[in-house]
């Protein structure tokens, strides 16, 4: 740690100011020092003449291998890449599984495996095809075998997805990159240097070799399928099914995101799926699978995979028999009296089984998200969570669970039931920081357009903030802080506060909010624009559905003088273009006049400078008129753009 710290100390003077850094200098700086951090490690086991954790590889081959692992720390082009791959697997040939069994061994094969060519990649298939058993078993080589399974996917239904973005070419360009971004969700998880989900996709591969890969997902869904009593107790094998699972699906993400569309997959591959569905339902001993982490997540994996294939019939029969017989059952109290064993009817606990460990419970929340709407209502929340919504909300472990399903709630009477249950406990909920669950409550009824003035009368109760000043109401829902609370230090905007003022600006009365906000202090609204978390308010204020059009124009006026502060900061400067797209012709001329002003300062910060090129600020500063002839022309070649693509304007709503 001292020498880190050295480091930055020496480092201090050229590195940029923290500001001025990317949105993801820190995540990739942590990224680029797991990396060196695993060379180093494996370099000092060989230093000591222990040549890697898991199989014992002779000195040559460690060495070998360590040498190639430092080249593959750094970026290569694909050709690069391909030859690299070929080359090392070349020369492992013969002594893959001793290879994969070691954990450096392990590391390389899992990134060289997407670059390899078809004959290459063709024999390691058929070489682990035959050692299926091994590889399932040992803790390295089994994360060699997932990715063989993840590449054999991607190869295997490119061609899918290339007839699938062939059908959405007339849907409009914007539609069609928000779809090709969502597809992609898979290497945003990819944390390797050298992502293989997007080259998997677009490579060109001989329908033999597509074909091969196809087979090859078959045969290991079949040998998992027959070996799945023993393999699901198995922690290694268990990863192994996992992933089988979900890429019969088409997800290739095993992390649930609420934007991950899966891969169109043939349908001899649902069929498999099923059989895995089939089986489990069939074990006597079903119950016991909810209640270890590793069989519980398995369970949660088939249900995300069939929900992704719209088979109804087959997710309802899981959840079903999961509600039956894990979920909706309470636990007996037994006592013993004059050496007879009597059962007395009072529970151990009130709460039903479903709740009883972080895994049935977590289990349950993926429930919760893939539920029909029927069964949402009719089952799970009447049988499990009616009656019991405070005392879930205010556990520790439970209150996710009531966030999905408020999150997942679509009839609004079921939506009246639960707040019910939980209007008087809005501020026990703040006081255990359990601000999650009042942020769920606050989009279901902007969702559902229900409960809403109920739901400001008891947050704004709990905060102590009814009666008090425009800028300490405020100030009390973004902190979520009673206002009658003073901090010892400088509280900071809270995201789930920010979030929730968001929501009950979509309100359909907002008018509260909303004259709160034109009330405040300009400077101090723009210090609260100005913060990452406070910046979206000034999206929700522009686009809120029930927010007249006077008040958005009155929030432009209300700022100026402080748009040239607000261009100083990253997330102001992205406010500052709201408001200006907001504002009326006058008001835009008002914003630009005020830019102009401090326009060389402006230039200095890279994102105000961005800001001075997209409102022509220089151009204004040197001659207004013909700004103003520019501002017209840019607004005609944007309005046949949007013609064009088939972008839509939200419209102005009085």
């Amino acid at each position: 740690m001292a020498e880190i710290k050295k480091e930055a100390a020496e480092g201090s003077s050229t590195a940029p100011p923290a500001a001025e850094r990317g949105k993801n200098h820190y995540k990739n700086r942590a990224k680029k020092q797991k990396r060196n951090k695993f060379l180093k490690n494996a370099k000092s086991f060989g230093k000591r003449e222990s040549f890697g954790r898991g199989a014992e590889l002779e000195q040559t081959e460690y060495n070998y291998l360590v040498a190639i692992l430092e080249t593959m720390t750094k970026e290569k082009d694909t050709e690069e890449r391909q030859l690299i791959a070929n080359n090392v697997l070349g020369q492992l040939k013969g002594k893959e599984i001793r290879t994969a069994s070691n954990q450096v061994g392990s590391r390389i094969m899992e990134d060289l495996l997407a670059y390899t060519d078809e004959e290459t990649f063709a024999g390691l298939l058929e070489t682990f095809a035959q050692n299926f058993r091994v590889f399932c078993c040992d803790k390295f080589a089994s994360h060699v075998l997932q990715r063989t399974l993840y590449v054999a996917l991607l190869r295997a239904v490119a061609p899918l997805q290339a007839d699938q973005q062939g059908e959405e070419d007339g849907e409009g360009e914007e539609q069609n990159a928000k779809k090709q971004k969502v597809c992609g969700a898979a290497e945003r998880g990819d944390r390797s240097v050298w992502p293989c989900y997007e080259y998997c996709l677009k490579e060109q591969y001989a329908d033999e070799h597509r074909q091969t890969c196809r087979q090859y997902v078959e045969r290991m869904a079949k040998y998992l399928i027959n070996n799945l009593e023993e393999f699901v107790w198995e922690a290694t094998a268990g990863y192994v099914i996992r992933q089988c699972v979900l890429n019969l699906g088409g997800i290739t993400e095993k992390k649930a995101t609420n934007d991950a569309k899966p891969l169109i997959v043939p349908e001899q591959w649902h069929k498999l799926l099923h059989e895995f569905n089939v089986q489990l339902m069939a074990w006597p001993q079903f119950g016991d699978l909810i209640g270890m982490e590793q069989t519980a997540t398995i369970l949660q994996d088939l249900l995300r995979a069939l929900a992704s294939t719209d088979d109804a019939f087959q997710l309802e029969q899981l959840i079903a028999k999961l509600f039956k017989e894990a979920f909706y059952t309470k636990k007996v109290k037994k006592e013993e009296k004059d050496g007879e064993t009597t059962v007395k009817q009072e529970e151990k606990s009130d709460l039903p089984k479903a709740f009883q460990s972080d895994s049935s419970i977590r289990l349950l929340e993926v429930c919760i998200v893939v539920a029909p709407a029927a069964f949402l209502k009719d089952k799970l929340f009447s049988k499990l969570f009616r009656g019991h919504v405070k005392q879930l909300a205010l556990s520790r472990a439970c209150n996710f669970a009531i966030q999905k399903l408020i999150d997942h709630t679509t009839d609004k009477d079921m939506m009246d039931m639960v707040f019910a249950e939980l209007e008087d406990s809005m501020e026990d909920l703040l006081r255990t920081g359990h601000t999650g669950v009042v942020l769920a409550l606050a989009k279901a009824c902007a969702r559902l357009a229900c409960q809403q003035g109920k739901f400001v009368k008891n947050l704004l109760d709990a905060l102590h903030c009814a009666e008090v000043a425009p800028t300490k109401m405020i100030n009390a829902v973004l902190y979520l802080l009673p206002a009658n609370v003073t901090p010892s230090t400088a509280p900071k905007i809270h995201l789930h506060g920010s979030l929730i003022l968001q929501a009950i600006l979509d309100f359909n009365k907002p008018i509260k909010f909303v004259t709160a906000l034109l009330e405040m202090p300009n400077d101090r609204l723009a210090e609260i624009l100005s913060e990452p978390a406070g910046s979206f308010v000034a999206n929700a204020f522009v686009t809120g559905r029930f927010v007249g059009e006077k008040s958005r124009e009155k929030l432009v006026r209300h700022l100026e003088g402080q748009y040239a502060q607000l261009t100083l900061s990253v997330h102001g400067s992205r406010v500052v273009e709201i408001m200006y797209e907001a504002g009326n012709p006058a008001q835009r001329e008002n914003i630009v006049r005020e830019l102009a002003e401090q326009c060389e300062r402006l230039n200095g910060k890279p994102w105000s400078a961005k800001v001075n090129k997209r409102l022509l600020v220089d151009l204004y500063k040197r001659n207004p008129a013909r700004w103003k002839v520019a501002i017209k022309n840019d607004a005609k070649v944007e309005k046949m753009f949007d013609k064009l693509v088939g972008g839509k304007k939200r419209k102005a709503e009085s």
